[in-house]
């Protein structure tokens, strides 16, 4: 058993993976007993239990009648901020079962425990024999309990720490009524830009113009769409320019703190791999 922190990159969407296995005899159209899977494989009986029929392989397996469970993959990498410079982030993928799925999104910092498991490989592709060694790259965790570690930034509540209810009607949706509403009262503020620029890194004094652009890049900017066909993008993209020991640092780390899903890097590692957009193809989903 393992434990690991890191960042989640993707996730699957929700996969239903066999439990029990229940058979239909096409001679006389009688239903097995559920067999129920071990360690992946499913042994199929190979005579009707029916005391009339006892006809030989003429058993189908009954796809309605056979239990599911939900199943996600998902892929943890580490966190900017623990790559050595000029390192390469490196990736583990996750299985997540039944309460655990979508239990984590990607962009959240979580700790993982789980069991580390390695995954066998087939001599070939039409062929039930596997090979007796394990190949090092098809390793995966199997988890038991996740967890949201960075409690600083705006997180939602942890799915391991929230009791299922019994039925739908004791299930009751969080509210943020009161909140909206004191929103809409500070909104009719007149000098609620400046407050907000007061409030935004207090320890740091002055820099009233630096504060209130990174303001507007956290809040963003309205999407146009022209006559002529032209788009343009709301997002607001900022560079910091300046002597050292000017706060540059401080204020993009308290920015940090208040966006989700936001990255932190500074030095070589803005020029490390890890930063770059690319669509590749999972090999184990399929997906893009």
């Amino acid at each position: 058993m393992v434990s690991l922190k890191g960042m989640i990159i993707r996730c699957s969407s929700i996969i239903p993976e066999i439990r029990e296995a229940v058979f239909k005899c096409l001679i006389c159209g009688y239903y097995t007993d559920p067999v129920v899977v071990d360690r992946g494989k499913i042994t199929e009986p190979s005579v009707c239990t029916k005391e009339d029929c006892k006809a030989k392989n003429t058993l189908s397996l009954a796809h309605n009648r056979c239990r599911f469970a939900d199943k996600q993959i998902v892929r943890l990498q580490e966190t900017p901020d623990e790559i050595p410079d000029g390192g390469t982030p490196h990736t583990v993928s996750l299985l997540m079962h039944d309460k655990l799925v979508d239990s984590g999104k990607p962009g959240d910092r979580v700790e993982v425990t789980g069991i580390y498991r390695a995954m066998s490989v087939r001599v070939g592709p039409t062929q039930r024999t596997v090979k007796s060694l394990f190949k090092a790259r098809i390793t995966y965790i199997d988890c038991l309990h996740l967890k949201k570690t960075d409690k600083s930034r705006m997180q939602t509540e942890d799915a391991m720490e929230v009791d299922e209810p019994s039925t739908k009607e004791d299930y009751v949706l969080p509210d943020n009524s009161v909140m909206v509403d004191k929103l809409k009262e500070l909104s009719k503020e007149p000098h609620i830009y400046d407050r907000l620029t007061r409030s935004l890194a207090p320890n740091i004094w002055e820099l009233d113009d630096v504060k209130k652009g990174l303001l507007c890049q956290l809040f963003g900017g309205n999407a146009l769409k022209l006559a002529t066909g032209a788009n343009f993008r709301g997002d607001i993209n900022i560079l910091l320019v300046g002597d050292p020991g000017t706060s540059k640092s401080q204020l993009l780390q308290y920015i940090h703190k208040l966006s989700p899903r936001g990255i932190y890097t500074s030095g070589r590692g803005s020029s490390a791999v890890g930063l770059t957009a690319y669509v590749t193809k999972d090999p184990e989903t399929g997906e893009t």
